[in-house]
């Protein structure tokens, strides 16, 4: 076996579980979106916003992952494994601070948080309730994402993906009962779509905590399970964590996007959150291998090879645009079927045929703008993928849906040519930061 073949199969095992892990996050949205179809195109487009924008509020508020990979990753490369305890007890205090904190805010402002996501009442009298419940369970997704940076930095996944399958599992059950009022549950439709989610993953998190410590640190000598509060160690998380932070509040620019789908009507709001669920899938696949192609990066610069550390990145961008362009050929020549699994309106289906498959044919160039973003991400270089995301967002795929849908009148398919440039001039700029270098000489 060549020296090539090792390295894609090593990639390929550390990414596998992370991978499950990943889509297994994705596949609770799924689900929600899937079972609340069932109700109409209303309830579908409420919880396809409420879902959405919780997704944001994660990302930004979990990115303290980021930082927890990174430095977890880098003393892993060093051997310093009595640092250990001390990150993840730090990144933990941070996560349960922040953590409910957003919850407690987020309950308070969901009514307002919504009128500012749809102008149709229909929408919000149910899009209202499902937000506030959901960021009741804000504070258990925080800290279970932390924790994955962690885990992610030991390249211990396997632990994630068993949280990940124990959560989706139990989502999809409290779904089953209380979307439909099965068995001795009340029909409770969006709201116990909201409540489902929220219950499945406090559940995960305890489960969590459990493994980490049964799994990690009862087999770590003792003098190797120091745990103390470091402002520096919580310092130098939130200093790599925060511009993923920024970077995630502009992806409240893919709301603003789906605000302007909304205006063309109901029908191409819901079909438009569809596609989204779909590409989720995509996404996550490309998101795990930089995922774990980053703790493989970091752990070379540890090791001071910067070559090997090279070497990862490449073979990881070429796994993962590969897979996720396989999935873009799926959406491309199954878009119905694809779609089919979330509704029955057939004229909605309809509308998203073309987007769809234009999406799927962009699928290749996206998962190398992932996989690049995660490894610089996860090797401290957040400030220059926040910057790329930020001006792409903001100043290509925002303004361009914007002319598309408010000043040429447009249909679906031209607003959608707003996210089709965002993929090319994002991927465009993480290929020329990795290949440029600079990043292999940020010390961490």
């Amino acid at each position: 076996m060549t020296v090539d073949s090792k390295m894609n199969r090593e990639i390929i095992k550390l990414a596998s579980p992370v991978m499950v892990g990943m889509i297994s996050h994705t596949v609770l949205n799924i689900v929600d979106t899937a079972m609340v179809g069932r109700l109409g195109d209303v309830a579908l487009g409420a919880v396809g916003l409420g879902s959405f924008f919780i997704l944001v509020t994660v990302l930004v508020f979990g990115a303290l992952n980021i930082g927890t990979q990174a430095i977890t990753a880098r003393r892993l490369g060093e051997n310093k494994i009595g640092e250990f305890g001390r990150i993840v007890y730090n990144a933990f205090f941070l996560a349960i601070i922040i953590g409910v904190a957003v919850s407690l805010i987020g309950y308070r402002l969901s009514p307002w948080i919504f009128s500012l996501l749809s102008d149709k009442a229909e929408i919000r009298a149910q899009g209202v309730p499902y937000l506030s419940i959901r960021f009741l369970g804000i504070f258990s997704m925080v800290i279970i994402f932390t924790l994955r940076g962690f885990v992610y930095g030991l390249a211990r996944v396997r632990i994630d993906m068993i949280i990940s399958l124990v959560i989706n599992i139990l989502n999809i059950i409290f779904n089953y009962f209380l979307i439909f009022g099965h068995w001795v549950f009340p029909r409770l439709e969006v709201r116990g779509a909201a409540i489902a989610s929220v219950t499945s993953t406090i559940i995960g998190l305890v489960v969590y905590l459990l493994l980490v410590h049964f799994h990690i640190f009862k087999r770590l000598p003792s003098h190797h399970q120091q745990r103390s509060l470091s402002k520096d160690i919580m310092g130098q998380i939130i200093r790599i964590s925060a511009p993923r932070a920024v970077q995630s509040v502009s992806i409240t620019g893919f709301i603003i996007f789906l605000s302007f789908i909304g205006h063309l009507g109901i029908a191409e709001l819901a079909i438009s959150n569809i596609i989204f669920k779909a590409f989720n899938f995509s996404f996550m696949v490309g998101l795990a291998i930089g995922a774990a192609s980053a703790t493989l990066v970091g752990r070379s610069l540890g090791e001071k090879n910067d070559e090997l550390a090279v070497r990862y990145g490449w073979h990881s961008v070429g796994i993962g645009a590969l897979m996720m362009g396989a999935i873009g050929a799926l959406f491309m020549f199954f878009p119905r079927e694809i779609m089919g699994v979330f509704t029955k309106a057939q004229a909605t289906v309809e509308k998203g045929v073309l987007p769809f498959r234009l999406l799927g044919a962009f699928q290749l160039i996206d998962g190398i703008g992932i996989v690049f973003s995660r490894i610089l991400q996860g090797v401290g270089s957040t400030f220059y993928v926040m910057l790329s995301e930020m001006i792409c967002v903001w100043g290509v795929m925002v303004p361009f849906s914007y002319i598309a849908v408010k000043v040429l009148q447009g249909d679906i398919v031209l607003a959608w040519w707003g996210l089709f440039l965002y993929i090319i001039f994002f991927s465009a700029a993480m290929t020329w930061k990795f290949h440029e270098g600079g990043w292999k000489r940020i010390r961490i």
